[in-house]
């Protein structure tokens, strides 16, 4: 009977180690410059944070339309994408649009102002993104 237990717990453990990731994934951001010291409001900087590609709240899971630049803008808080390749088609994700602003906010401080470079978020490459004051 013990051994079954321990067999029992030792297969659980196997299991459960392969079955669950140990970390979550982190957008890959590079040249983060911290833009202020003064944080925006938190809720605003929520909302513009969605109103990227025309709105990308709800059941939308990528930006739509393939813009060359896009802003995303609520009351004084202003986000604004741009491909770091010129004339290059944004179709950044849902997923990695808020994964990139996490990163980026461990560097600087939550709701800091800041500009960066995501990784990917363009047909051909990465994006570059200023977030800040209207």
């Amino acid at each position: 009977m013990q051994f079954a237990t321990i067999f029992y717990a030792f297969f659980m453990l196997v299991l459960c180690t392969f079955a669950a990731p140990l970390e979550t994934r982190q957008e890959k951001v590079s040249n983060v410059k911290c833009t202020s010291k003064t944080a925006l409001d938190f809720h605003t900087s929520n909302v513009a944070l969605l109103q990227i590609c025309g709105g990308i709240a709800g059941s939308i899971q990528k930006c739509q339309g393939q813009p060359t630049s896009t802003v995303g803008q609520s009351g004084n808080v202003k986000f604004t994408i741009n491909p770091v390749i010129s004339g290059d088609k944004i179709n950044i994700s849902k997923g990695r649009w808020e994964q990139g602003i996490k990163a980026a906010f461990a560097v600087c401080g939550q709701n800091i102002p800041f500009t960066a470079t995501f990784d990917g978020g363009a047909l051909k490459g990465d994006v570059n993104v200023v977030y800040g004051p209207a």
